[in-house]
């Protein structure tokens, strides 16, 4: 249990060097068709291409999910009030505390102890969207790759 919570740690930390590698493979997604037009083999350019938006969706739905983790009070071990002073300083008052009825949860990823929704409205359905379009993309590879054998 120990190694997940290092692990969203981490994550949260380290989202934006995620981000700019999906957007490094989609890059080289589209440099790869493009470079089609020189190459004589126009299946095996989008067969890479293919796979590098594969990789490049997983990675977008790590960074998206890091991103939102970012914004709640995800591992910030110390009380609801310094939480809350941490995340909204500018709207916080130590005098009336955290709301009561406030929740946390990992999917879909909410935090509402300090108020309003910490984690922005387009998270959860880029992760969603992301991760479905991985999987779409992972199944629609494999069945090329075993149909071209």
């Amino acid at each position: 249990m120990a190694l997940i919570f290092i692990a969203l740690v981490l994550l949260a930390l380290a989202w934006p060097v995620v981000a700019v590698g999906a957007a490094v493979l989609v890059i080289l997604a589209v440099l790869a068709l493009r470079g089609d037009q020189i190459m004589r083999d126009r299946s095996r350019a989008l067969t890479r291409a293919g796979w590098l938006l594969t990789v490049g969706a997983a990675m977008t739905t790590i960074a998206a999910y890091g991103h939102g983790l970012a914004a709640t009070t995800f591992g910030l071990i110390t009380d609801a009030d310094d939480r809350c002073a941490l995340r909204r300083p500018e709207g916080y008052d130590y005098h009336l505390g955290a709301p009561a009825g406030g929740s946390h949860s990992m999917w879909p990823l909410h935090d509402t102890t300090c108020g309003p929704d910490l984690v922005p409205g387009f998270v959860n359905p880029l992760v969603a969207g992301s991760a479905v379009l991985f999987v779409a993309l992972g199944v629609i590879m494999t069945a090329v790759k075993i149909r071209s054998r």
